[in-house]
């Protein structure tokens, strides 16, 4: 009977300590909070979490909080859960209680354990050397060791321009791995010289880190082989050009492989190879004719043909040209605006007149390049722009010697030399919550007012600056400066700056960018508590293991000291203090000190220790069965036995049990 109780109480010890969720029910009215709702964690980092386990139907009956690793605290019904080391990849916390009716109820708090990649690089997929245009290519991103892969997006850039996405929909692996992403291009001319690269971001989520994890590949230039592109018209009706004046025909091309021109002329000469160009230097009319270019390189040939005509000087044209903008049928340029880098070429015509300057004076006046002339249009070209400040005027005589005309604008400009940032009178670290300057300098850029100067922080854009009203033509260096206030947040981002040319509609289509170097912040910023400053009470039962933990983040990196109410355990010198066993002399109040150059904060935990009623009642019981049990013995023996069956020697009580019958001894 003894040994029985104490077997039942031994096993209701067993059966407490080895509760565990079974038939989870997630649909209760009153569910276990946790707090968060979701962790996000970075492999090897430390996290934590809390459970309120419920409100008001719990306090008597059983629960708890079932995760394999980390360590948990209980106060009262909120179990608390820290780890400084997360290095389970597929893992995750249920909170559980049996209310009065013995129904259990639960919650299960989701867990990412992220990876950013180790590496990411950028290739084509058999294919290697120039690209041809018009020709499809793949692309593919290796993007290696990261985890979790379904939160993976990458993008494909062409230069500065996103060119797609890709993401693994549905994928529940876990673990880092190695995955490839593709695209399919077909590059043209214009992509000649330009550089792909690629993208990995992880999307973590509200939960994950505020700038989530992003790495970049290197760059691919491309070669991209096309056949010749005219710089100008493919054909001209005529060119008219007075006899002795200076013919000028020009074919400049550009192409990949760079091209070759071949001529054949009108008049007995043979054909001149070599050059984009024909130059006569006097006219006559035996130059008279058709004249035909042909450009050609590995991947293809254009041709061009000049007819032209030379004619008997009949008029002459004035000097100087006044604007009158009140004329209604004004010469007319193609294009409206000429937009050019410096050491290009170039072209516009212009078309005098419709109908009132057939017989008159017109002309084209420009100190650059070279012109011909077709009935009332007038072409113009040059093979190498490095005028600064130039426009060209259009202008006719009408029947009544009155002079119309109009003016060509032309931009030359020329990308940055150079581009940089710094900080302004600082080096070194910086302290949150102070001011810095950033500036970025431009070298050799022009026309400067056409200059947009943008600040970054990461990828996200800080604030534009550009020069309003500057009229300066040719290149010059320029400053621009931005105030910034750092937070803690700011830590380890980078600070670049960007100058950008908008040259309007009749500018290249990608307007030429350039980039600066990046500086890397490094932010002073006192010490960041990872949980609260004031935390609650801590009740706990004498026996049970006590951990308190205080660790938080700062920059330089904090130290932790520790004031205990008594001598009786050493201080630690982390931020956690462990206590396997707690007893009376644990009670009181445990200061935390977290300490940096930058400043000082405190955390106060007070602690309370409570007697082990359990254990008192189950040794207590045990105690009390065992003295009923001896009594019952006791009485038995001396009063039941002997009013029965007569006295009894001891020795033949033991006999008895062996016999099983009772032996009287002799008076």
């Amino acid at each position: 009977m003894f040994f029985r109780l104490i077997l039942l109480v031994v096993s209701l010890m067993s059966f407490l300590r080895g509760l565990h969720v079974f038939g989870c029910d997630e649909n209760c009215a009153d569910k276990p909070v946790f707090t968060p709702s979701r962790v996000v964690v970075k492999y090897g980092d430390p996290t934590s979490a809390s459970c309120s386990v419920c409100q008001h139907a719990c306090l008597n009956n059983l629960f708890g909080l079932e995760i394999p690793v980390g360590v948990k605290t209980t106060n009262r019904t909120t179990i608390s859960w820290t780890i400084d080391r997360m290095t389970e990849w597929d893992v995750s916390a249920t909170c559980y209680y049996n209310n009065a009716a013995h129904y259990q109820c639960c919650s299960i708090l989701p867990m990412t354990l992220y990876q950013p990649p180790d590496n990411v690089s950028i290739s084509f997929i058999n294919h290697t050397g120039p690209m041809f245009e018009g020709h499809q290519y793949t692309l593919q991103c290796t993007v290696q060791d990261v985890a979790p892969v379904e939160n993976l997006i990458v993008t494909f850039y062409r230069g500065q321009t996103a060119l797609g996405q890709r993401q693994l929909k549905k994928n529940i692996e876990k673990t880092p791995v190695t995955e490839i992403f593709t695209l399919n291009i077909s590059p043209s001319h214009k992509d000649d010289g330009v550089q792909y690269w690629c993208e990995a971001k992880l999307e973590l989520g509200p939960e994950g880190p505020q700038h989530p994890p992003v790495m970049m590949s290197q760059t691919i230039t491309a070669t991209v082989y096309y056949k010749p592109q005219l710089k100008g018209p493919s054909y001209l009706n005529q060119i008219t050009i007075t006899e002795g004046n200076r013919l000028q025909l020009n074919c400049s091309a550009v192409g990949n492989p760079s091209p070759s021109f071949t001529w054949t002329l009108p008049f007995a000469s043979p054909p001149t190879t070599g050059g984009s160009s024909v130059i006569i230097t006097s006219v006559t009319s035996a130059h008279e004719g058709q004249y035909t270019c042909s450009v050609s390189n590995d991947v293809g040939t254009i041709t061009v043909k000049f007819n032209v005509v030379v004619e008997v000087t009949l008029y002459k044209t004035f000097d100087v040209c006044v604007t009158d903008e009140n004329c209604a049928d004004k010469p007319v340029f193609t294009p409206s605006r000429v937009v050019v880098k410096y050491g290009d070429p170039t072209s516009a015509s212009c078309s005098v007149c419709q109908h009132a300057c057939l017989n008159n004076l017109f002309g084209l006046e420009i100190p650059v390049g070279v012109k011909a002339t077709n009935r009332t249009t007038i072409s113009w070209t040059i093979d190498r722009m490095t005028e600064w400040d130039v426009s060209a005027t259009c202008y006719y005589n009408n029947a009544t010697n009155y002079q119309c005309c109009s003016i060509l604008p032309m931009t030359l400009y020329q990308p940055p030399d150079n581009v940089s940032i710094s900080f302004i009178n600082h080096t070194g670290p910086m302290f949150e919550g102070h001011q810095y300057t950033l500036q970025c300098t431009v070298q050799g850029v022009a026309p400067v007012e056409n200059l947009i100067v943008t600040f970054y922080r990461g990828q996200t854009a800080l604030g534009q600056r550009q020069l309003k009203k500057n009229t300066e033509k040719t290149p010059v260096t320029e400053i621009f400066t931005l105030n910034i206030s750092p937070s803690h947040e700011d830590d380890g981002v980078q600070y670049w700056c960007e100058a950008k040319l908008e040259l309007g509609p009749e500018g290249p289509q990608h307007p030429p960018v350039m980039m600066s170097q990046t500086i890397t912040a490094t932010v002073y910023y006192e010490p960041q508590l990872e949980g609260s400053s004031r935390p609650d009470p801590v009740i706990i039962t004498e026996g049970n293991p006590l951990q308190l933990n205080c660790s938080a983040v700062g920059n330089p990196s904090p130290s932790y000291s520790w004031m205990l109410p008594s001598d009786s355990t050493p201080p630690p010198s982390g931020s956690v203090l462990t206590i396997n066993s707690v007893a009376v002399e644990h009670k009181g109040q445990y200061t935390c000190f977290v300490s940096n150059s930058v400043g000082t904060v405190t955390v106060n935990y007070i602690v309370d220790v409570q007697a082990n009623n359990i254990v008192s009642i189950i040794v207590g019981t045990v105690v009390g069965a065992f003295l009923v049990i001896t009594c019952i013995v006791l009485v038995y023996i001396c009063f039941y036995k002997p009013k029965r069956m007569g006295k009894y020697n001891l020795k033949d009580v033991f006999r008895l049990h062996k016999q099983h019958a009772a032996v009287p001894t002799a008076e």
